[in-house]
């Protein structure tokens, strides 16, 4: 059961601001072109929870029945719950307590006043969260930074999580110069595109760079909002903290000792080579590698309806078989 205090949270400044401009959109856009897109956001926004944990304001939303088998959705770096838009309600229908979660600073959490956007930190976070909502036992379902996130979870609390799902994330090594000069370089592009007008622009440009597949202009909307809400000094920290030789050692040593995990890889990934992939997936104690052909970085968007499927067969299975290596077309 959910504590009180949890229910009764007032919603961040960043949501609020967030319905201002929905309303506001839904008064000038009479007509909108896509206007499914204002009622995925409407409804999205209906389910908004806000757990005050150590350190932030966190936004959260659920789907499925409170009393299923829980699964903990983690976002990936300058995102929001929101790229789990099609997953969360996809799984709620399969009867799993899907719990979508905003890193703090990231989406509509609010930003840490001590600035502390390390991994371990937003791990703690993951099960300061479960601790608020009653959950004992979770699966994770991650996608990009947020796998890292999760593999540490399963780290500071082993008997808690039970499975993984891991999208778009591998084990690499950085060289000090590319350390040092990756968060910058990331947290500069993205933050161009947040102050680009256009979001046609922005379709074109993800679409050339990031996709292999077309991806719909609601994946476009929905993400788009995610990174107009993200703080720019928790994306560049977070990804600051990645790229530490050090942190990748941690993450490769929670990695050795996960939970039967299901490794998602793009053929196609310009983001996490699929050699990162595979070298995580040959780590893992069990896992399954499930290789997405002529697809990149965004397989939420690019295939959605293969990654629902894939995460229902994962999340809803028995027990785990050996290593297993697959391929869709």
């Amino acid at each position: 059961m959910t504590p009180p205090q949890s229910r009764a949270a007032p919603a961040t400044e960043k949501f609020r601001r967030h319905l201002a401009d929905l309303a506001a959109r839904e008064r000038r856009e009479t007509a909108p072109p896509q206007p499914e897109v204002l009622a995925v956001m409407r409804a999205l926004a209906a389910r908004a929870r806000f757990v005050p944990l150590p350190g932030a304001l966190h936004h959260v939303y659920e789907y499925g029945p409170a009393d299923g088998p829980a699964v903990i959705l983690l976002h990936g770096w300058d995102c929001s719950s929101y790229w789990f838009y099609r997953l969360a309600p996809a799984l709620g229908d399969q009867g799993l307590r899907v719990i979508a979660l905003d890193f703090r600073g990231h989406g509509f959490s609010d930003p840490a006043a001590d600035e502390r956007y390390d991994l371990p930190t937003l791990a703690r976070d993951t099960l300061a969260l479960a601790d608020a909502l009653g959950v004992q036992e979770f699966d994770l379902a991650s996608f990009s930074l947020g796998s890292a996130v999760a593999l540490l979870v399963g780290a500071q609390a082993p008997t808690r999580v039970r499975r993984h799902i891991v999208m778009n994330f591998g084990l690499f090594d950085y060289g000090a110069l590319q350390a040092r000069l990756l968060p910058s370089l990331l947290t500069g592009l993205f933050d161009t595109l947040r102050r680009i007008p256009s979001k046609s622009l922005v379709y074109r440009y993800v679409s050339a760079t990031l996709c292999q597949r077309e991806v719909t202009w609601a994946d476009v909307e929905l993400s788009f909002t995610s990174l107009t809400y993200c703080d720019s000094r928790a994306a560049f920290l977070a990804v600051a903290d990645l790229v530490r030789p050090e942190r990748m050692a941690q993450i490769r040593q929670a990695a050795a000792a996960a939970p039967p995990t299901l490794v998602i890889a793009g053929e196609f990934d310009a983001v996490v080579p699929f050699a990162d992939s595979e070298r995580l997936a040959q780590a893992l104690p069990t896992a399954h590698l499930h290789i997405l052909l002529r697809t990149g970085h965004l397989v939420l968007f690019e295939r959605p309806d293969e990654i629902e499927r894939l995460a229902q067969a994962w999340l809803t299975a028995g027990t785990a078989s050996p290593k297993r290596r697959e391929k869709t077309p």
